[in-house]
Parts: C-alpha cells; sequence; structure tokens
C-alpha cells in the first residue's frame, strides 16, 4: 500500500511540476502535516460558495504548495487583478521607505505636496499624518466617483481640496484615495513609482516578473487597486509576510514594519466589543485586516481577492476570483481546512486521490447546447441610441469566430469552442468595474480571452467571453425568434441587457453594448 502510495505522489507532483509557473516547491498535504481530506473539503466547498466563480486557489504551507486550483479556462500562469488587495503592497513600500529614512509615520501629508494643497488650509489638513492615512483614518469622507472624471484629473489636488470633516486618526472610513495618496509619497521622497520601488525591493529579490500596475493620469500607480500578479506570486508575498518580511534569509521588509503592520489600529464605528466575531470587525492594520481567525490576517480586494497569513500555523491561503460572497470564501478555510491542520488521515492514499480529483475537475460551467443552429455567418449592424455606448458591428463567421467592431474598441476577433475554451491573444483591454480616467493605463501586458458558444436552440445562441488575466467576463444571448439579444456581464449579474435586432442579416440595427 505504501508503495502504491509512493507512486500515487509521484504522479502527482510530476503533473504539478508541468503545470506550475513559478518556482515554489510542491509537496502533498500529508507531507507537510495536513490531512488531505480537509484540503479537499476546502477546495469542494469553494466550488459551491454562491454567486462566485473561483479563478485560482492555492494552499502553502511550510514554504511548499500543497495544494492548487485553477479552474478552467482560468490557468497557472494567468495573472488577475487583484483591486483593494493593491494596497497591502503599498503599505509594504511605505515600510521600506520609513527604514531608508525617506519618511516617518508622523510626517504631515501637507507637507509633501505643497503645490496640491487649497488656499486655504484647515487645521484638520494640516494635521493629518502618513499613518492617519495608512490606517484609513484621514479624516475626509470617501469620494468612490471623484477618479472617473476627465475635468478633475490631478487627483492629489481633488482630494487635498476636500473637507476633513473628522478628526484625523479617530473614525475609521475605508477609502482606495487614502492609498493612492500612499503611492504618491513614495513617488515623491524616492522619485520612483511603487513598482519600481517594490521591483527593486521585493519582487526582484523574490523572483517575480510578471506584474504590472494601473496609473493614474499623472504616472502614478494607483496604489489602492490596479495591480496585476499571479497567484502564485501572492502566495510568495504572503510567505513574506509570514516571514516578517524575510525571504530565504535575505531582509527585504523590515521585520519591525511586518509586526507593527498587523496589527489592528482602527475598527469601524459602530462595532461594539460585544459583537460576534466575524472577519469585517477584527480591524483594521497597515492596510491589512486581522480574520475571524485571531491567528490570521489578510489582504482583502473586491469581487473575493485574497492573501490570507496565518504565522503560527505557517500556512498561506491565495483565492482569486469574481465573487459576490467574499466572506463566504474565507469561510471554506476557517470550516475546511484549518481543521485538518496537524491532523493525520487513516487512509492519506484515498483522500489525497479526492484531492487530486477535485482540483482536477474544477471547472467553470461550460455553456450547454448543441453545436450548430442557424447557417452562418451572421452579421448584426449595430448601434445604441443611448449616448454612454457606441455603434459597429458583431459578426460570427463559419468556424464560430466572434468578431466585435465597436466604436470607441479595436476591433477585436475572439475564436468560440463548443464543449471547450477557446484562447485568443487581445488586441483591445476587457470589460473594467472601475470607470477612472485613463484606466488600465500602465498595464503593459497584452490580456487573453477564452470563448465558448452553444446553441440552446436553432434560434437561440449563447457565447461566452472570460477574461482570463483580469477578471471580468460577458454572455451574449442571440435570440433570432425573438429579436433580440441579451448581453451580461459578471459585475452585474442581476440586471443584464435586452436588446433588439432589426436587421443585419437578421435586420440592419440592434441595440448594443459591450460595457
Amino acid at each position: 500500500m505504501k508503495r502504491i502510495y509512493l507512486v500515487i505522489v509521484t504522479v502527482m507532483l510530476a503533473m504539478s511540476a508541468l503545470a506550475q509557473v513559478g518556482d515554489l516547491e510542491r509537496s502533498t498535504p500529508a507531507q507537510e502535516g495536513v490531512d488531505p481530506a480537509a484540503v479537499a473539503k476546502f477546495v469542494d466547498s469553494l466550488q459551491v460558495v454562491k454567486k462566485t466563480a473561483i479563478h485560482h486557489a492555492m494552499v502553502v504551507r511550510h514554504g511548499k504548495v500543497i495544494a492548487e486550483v485553477h479552474p478552467t479556462p482560468y490557468r497557472a500562469q494567468d495573472a488577475h487583478t487583484l483591486y483593494s488587495c493593491s494596497k497591502t503592497f503599498v503599505s509594504m513600500a511605505i515600510g521600506i521607505a520609513v527604514s531608508e529614512n525617506r519618511l516617518h509615520l508622523d510626517d504631515r501629508i501637507a507637507l509633501f505636496f505643497p503645490d496640491k494643497l487649497p488656499s486655504v488650509i484647515s487645521p484638520r489638513l494640516a494635521k493629518m499624518t502618513v499613518k492617519d492615512v495608512l490606517i484609513m483614518g484621514s479624516g475626509i469622507k470617501p469620494d468612490w466617483v471623484m477618479r472617473n472624471f476627465a475635468d478633475s484629473p490631478d487627483w492629489i489636488k481633488e482630494w487635498l481640496a476636500k473637507p476633513v470633516e473628522h478628526e484625523p486618526g479617530t473614525l475609521f472610513q475605508y477609502d482606495s484615495m487614502c492609498t493612492y495618496m500612499l503611492s504618491a509619497i513614495v513617488q515623491r521622497v524616492t522619485g520612483k513609482t511603487v513598482l519600481e520601488y517594490l521591483n527593486e525591493h521585493v519582487f526582484g529579490p523574490m523572483h517575480i516578473t510578471e506584474v504590472d500596475w494601473e496609473q493614474s493620469p499623472d504616472g502614478i500607480n494607483t496604489g489602492g487597486w490596479g495591480l496585476r500578479l499571479q497567484a502564485e506570486s501572492l502566495a510568495k508575498v504572503g510567505m513574506l509576510l509570514n516571514a516578517r518580511g524575510n525571504w530565504n534569509g535575505k531582509q527585504l521588509i523590515p521585520a519591525e514594519w511586518i509586526d507593527e503592520a498587523i496589527k489592528p489600529y482602527i475598527n469601524y464605528a459602530n462595532v461594539k466589543p460585544t459583537d460576534a466575531p466575524s472577519d469585517k470587525n477584527q480591524g483594521y492594520c497597515y492596510q491589512l485586516w486581522r480574520c475571524k481567525d485571531p491567528r490570521a490576517f489578510r489582504a482583502d480586494g473586491a469581487f473575493g481577492q485574497y492573501i490570507v497569513c496565518i504565522p503560527e500555523l505557517d500556512i498561506v491561503v491565495v483565492i482569486l476570483g469574481m465573487s459576490g460572497d467574499g466572506h463566504g470564501e474565507l469561510g471554506c478555510i476557517w470550516n475546511h481546512l484549518l481543521p485538518g491542520v496537524d491532523k493525520e488521515n487513516a487512509k492519506p492514499e484515498k483522500a489525497q486521490k479526492a484531492l487530486e480529483a477535485s482540483c482536477a475537475k474544477a471547472s467553470l460551467p461550460m455553456l450547454k447546447g448543441k453545436k450548430a443552429g442557424k447557417p452562418l455567418p451572421i452579421t448584426l449592424s449595430v448601434s445604441d441610441e443611448d449616448p454612454r455606448t457606441e455603434s459597429g458591428e458583431i459578426t460570427i463567421d463559419e468556424n464560430y469566430n466572434i468578431t466585435l467592431d465597436c466604436k470607441g474598441m479595436v476591433k477585436e476577433t475572439i475564436a468560440l469552442g463548443n464543449g471547450k475554451w477557446l484562447y485568443t491573444d487581445l488586441k483591445d483591454v476587457p470589460p473594467n468595474s472601475i470607470e477612472a480616467v485613463d484606466r488600465f493605463k500602465g498595464l503593459k501586458r497584452n490580456f487573453h480571452a477564452a470563448g465558448c458558444y452553444a446553441w440552446e436552440s436553432k434560434d437561440v445562441l449563447v457565447v461566452r467571453i472570460e477574461y482570463v488575466n483580469w477578471i471580468s467576463a460577458t454572455t451574449f444571448r442571440f435570440d433570432f425568434k425573438e429579436g433580440t439579444v441579451t448581453v451580461t456581464d459578471n459585475f452585474n449579474e442581476a440586471k443584464p441587457r435586452t436588446l433588439y435586432i432589426c436587421g443585419g442579416s437578421y435586420g440592419p440595427y440592434i441595440n448594443f453594448t459591450f460595457l
């Protein structure tokens, strides 16, 4: 039996080596003191979290990857946008800059930007420090749309002109613009963007190369969002945090900074001591969050982007995806994974096979339907009375390539598979949930799409496009009998748009929005 188990482990490791894109060592849960059945439960539970599509998940113990899953069509090599998980990286840059004596936490924010200050500086603005902003205690009411307007591209000046309604450092108000200000401070004191600074001090020494970060109109990394990294790179960063900033014997971030960065400093105003522990109310640190499990802290981004660190157990969990229930994902860690830590399984080979099967079968739902329907090609001229959208043309050819040729977009042709995903290197950018001015500026690497199709009936064609090194997805449902096209994006699944076919191969115009 042991011999069979060793063969299974060897085969699994060989398969992992073929799939992996980084340099972390692979192992098995049992070899690192974790019950493989618990890991399998964790992987399976992630797949059924409501309103959630998992794109990547990875578990690391003792510096070795013991489980990873990249549900089809997502792949290990695909980077992922991190949303507010990006904030933790700005905190790391601030800590390094402090250690180099380039700034101090009690430095006043106003002193960094004398050229951006309003004509009248309020006492509270004059008092606001780097630490106040670091813990989301600026006192300025969060403004989530300011960055969207083309007539105010100077985000620093715009933010500093806002009223400081509360004493700095006293009220937690989560605001991505606070992190943008920290990014701008790093750039002012170092002469480098946060990304350039981290490339020198962190990413380079850790051999993390597939990384880019969005920029503001002023060429400053957005800080609070817009960083793209692969799952394994995030696992490495979690290991760095667990090791108090040390990587293979080299201190990349001061240990003292990590110690301070993971302490809770501030919390929501309505949290009471009697409240039941949750992942929302354990306190905010230096651009990190404490977790429901008191041993854990996390980097946390919208739609379920997580690096969960548990130093006491020497465990890192990375989860990336598109979720409307991110805290449900965290519950999978507490309820299924952690109970198996330092626990042996009486039948490890059977549990290991179950884990391998869970990882191997992980896939986003494939469209169901027939391979053929109405004769192709189909060409639809498109227009829209809505001024936010553009006009153009959609074509689906005989080989099921969909071409989107819409004003304001680069003409794009995406391959579609039936019962499988086909991949396309894109010339243009994918749909985005953030409508900031100059969004996507600073991202150097091309985007990729995976496409599939199915005929629900002879009159209904459904097309699904997943942007695999981003986060977004779009579904088109062409109903030629009813004369409609329903367009749904995964940022707003509950509100699909139904548009009307009036021509082309089946009438001259349809109303159409490609996000």
